[in-house]
């Protein structure tokens, strides 16, 4: 019996050892397994054929040549997660988008347009924070001496990490100038119930959601837990934990506005002492920046009004903004075409997951397509998404790559 012909599923398997933990897969940026999924992926780029080269900011790109010597069609995503994350996030996009070139390749496809899949760096801000990393600095959005001035919890910089063992990458050419594409298609898992939901296996992404981060720092005063009177006291843990629940209930009252309190760190965190500081980061997110500017005032105010009462200090920073970004319409038509001539539905929907796509928004147009997550779940270690479902999102998107080259070449 013959062997069975691989699959993206396969190699998904194959990355998902990279970096696995027994809650999922820790995979952040400049660390061993996160070196090891970059190499992976211009192995497999190079025995396709393809040219491949690195920037400054870690990302990694691999470009199929077209008729004419143009600015790229552009498709992948990240391979970096969050620290108890899983297999399909990021690393579906990146790799899939070597698949949809293959398939180019074995159905003798030639386009007007060089082709070119990325694999973004950084993506979930989950060492140094700043999300979407590598496509911000790509999009320059953010430049190269504000990233290298990060630091991680871990007192590196990202300019050390960069150029560590396990930053860029030896025997792989940098590129020091950024061209805009000449497009933009990322193909992600959603992340969300919404397709499984409704019977549908596509999703064209309608806009991405816009987030706000902020560091939150409350001081107080320690002191003894069995002799300081309750009322005292200035807990800057309580005081805290008061601002968290607040924020949520303004979120609750908005349906269109979700907020996320996953990061804190208590100082002195013991178990016999008042806690004198602690540090939090708030994430909210909305396709209205209309209701984002209003969270993100709420946030500061709610914070210093319970910080007044309960007699602490609170320091609100701003440590992140990424405005809603509206999908290309141009290009959603053409993913339209495309999901037609394979004879699939496809829903329209927003993304409340941020995306690299939402900074290479900023200088070309982009669109995404989704598949559906089992039971919507992601971030998490047992993330799903179907082999079939994954074969199909290839399909979907190397007929997208075809329909918007054809298009752009027609326009001139």
């Amino acid at each position: 019996m013959s062997a069975a012909a691989p699959s993206i599923a396969d190699d998904l398997r194959r990355l998902a050892t990279l970096g696995a933990t027994p809650l999922g897969i820790d995979r952040r940026l400049f660390t061993p397994s996160d070196r090891a999924a970059r190499a992976q992926f211009v192995a497999w780029a190079r025995a396709d054929g393809r040219r491949v080269t690195q920037d400054r900011a870690g990302n990694v790109f691999a470009q199929r040549a077209g008729r004419r010597a143009a600015a790229p069609i552009l498709t992948g995503s990240h391979l970096d997660t969050v620290p108890t994350g899983g297999p399909y996030d990021g690393a579906y996009g990146a790799v899939a988008a070597l698949w949809a070139l293959r398939r180019l390749d074995q159905d003798a496809v030639d386009t007007e347009f060089p082709l070119e899949a990325v694999a973004w760096a950084g993506e979930e801000g989950s060492r140094f924070p700043l999300g979407c990393l590598g496509s911000s600095a790509f999009a320059g959005l953010n430049d190269l001496a504000s990233l290298e001035a990060l630091w991680d919890d871990d007192g590196v910089s990202f300019a050390a990490a960069r150029d560590g063992v396990n930053g860029l990458l030896r025997g792989v050419a940098l590129r020091d100038e950024t061209r805009a594409p000449s497009a933009y298609v990322e193909l992600h898992i959603e992340q969300g119930p919404v397709l499984e939901n409704r019977g549908v296996r596509l999703g064209n992404v309608t806009a991405i959601a816009g987030q706000r981060r902020f560091e939150i720092e409350v001081t107080g005063e320690s002191g003894h837990a069995g002799t300081v009177p309750m009322g005292l006291r200035h807990d800057a843990l309580v005081a805290a934990a008061e601002i968290v629940v607040a924020l949520e209930a303004e979120a609750a009252a908005n349906d269109s506005v979700v907020v996320t309190v996953g990061r804190l760190v208590v100082e002195p965190n013991q178990t016999n002492v008042i806690p004198r500081r602690v540090t939090f980061r708030v994430d909210a997110r909305s396709i209205d920046e209309s209701v984002l500017t209003r969270i993100a005032a709420d946030v500061v105010a709610t914070a210093e009004r319970i910080g007044a009462r309960r007699g602490v200090h609170v320091a609100v920073a701003s440590i992140e903004r990424r405005a809603a970004v509206a999908m290309d319409a141009r290009l959603r038509s053409a993913l339209a075409e495309a999901f037609a001539s394979l004879g699939e539905e496809a829903l329209d929907l927003p993304s409340g997951a941020g995306h690299d796509a939402m900074c290479v928004a900023a200088i070309a147009p982009a669109a995404m397509i989704f598949v559906p997550s089992a039971g919507g779940r992601s971030h998490v270690g047992d993330e799903f998404t179907s082999p079939a479902d994954l074969d199909l999102g290839v399909a979907a998107l190397a007929q997208a790559l075809v329909t918007i080259d054809r298009r752009m070449a027609k326009e001139g």
